[in-house]
């Protein structure tokens, strides 16, 4: 073979491998196409539980948080909607029933590993008429909202399901309908704190009957030495119980 030849093969070769490095690092700093997609909506570092389409509909909806079950009276009310015991007949014992909602069942937290050391039970509590009810799983949360079709829905899904999400980075939290009825979430995994530790944006598609499935996962940083171990790693501060 010539040398004009051989000059020529390793000048492709070259160029080729220029072209290939971007590829192979395209995963780390990427993200998912985020047009037609709104930040999620928050109440105190929760989804807001407005525009809920729950039939028939209650007169008052709380997601709420116990740290003891032996004492439901020591919870924190994290966001409600409606009015509490508007339609009940014996409005007192309505009172009394709300207050004393409890459950032994939980949504999967959400702080991946950053919870407090203290068990606490997040879950949700309707009113309507006389009726209280807890609703503290998400198979119970499917239950009552049957066909999803809003967004807030799907994002409720979502956080009662375990996925962090951000009230203000779009990249780590944000919904969208799809044309087919669909709705996709986007939540974030892990942290960017740490030798071997990266923030993950994962993209979740939520049917109408509320299943969930991961349909995208790009690397949004990946975890360096340099963070201040003392403090909250980023991304860990926003949906989270």
């Amino acid at each position: 073979m010539n040398t004009l030849r051989l000059r020529h093969l390793f000048s492709r070769v070259l160029r080729t491998s220029s072209l290939a490095i971007p590829l192979v690092l395209a995963g780390c700093g990427s993200s998912a196409d985020l047009e037609g997609y709104s930040r999620i909506t928050c109440d105190n570092g929760v989804p807001v539980l407005s525009d809920l389409k729950i039939s028939p509909p209650p007169d008052y909806v709380e997601l709420r948080s116990i740290y003891s079950t032996s004492d439901p009276t020591n919870a924190q009310t994290r966001t409600t909607s409606g009015q509490p015991c508007a339609t009940a007949t014996d409005v007192p014992a309505c009172q009394s029933a709300l207050a004393n909602a409890t459950t032994t069942e939980s949504f999967v937290d959400t702080c991946q590993g950053f919870c407090p050391t203290v068990m606490t039970y997040t879950f949700l509590v309707t009113a309507r008429g006389d009726e209280v009810k807890t609703h503290p799983t998400p198979e119970a949360l499917k239950s009552l909202l049957g066909t999803v079709d809003t967004e807030q829905e799907a994002v409720l899904l979502a956080h009662a399901s375990g996925h962090a999400m951000s009230c203000s980075t779009l990249e780590q939290g944000a919904v969208k309908k799809n044309a087919n009825g669909t709705f996709n979430v986007v939540t974030y995994e892990g942290f960017s704190c740490g030798k071997d530790s990266q923030l993950e944006q994962v993209v979740l598609e939520v049917s109408a009957a509320g299943e969930l499935r991961e349909v995208e996962r790009h690397v949004l940083e990946k975890g360096s030495d340099s963070c201040n171990i003392g403090r909250r790693p980023a991304g860990l501060q926003d949906a989270s119980p």
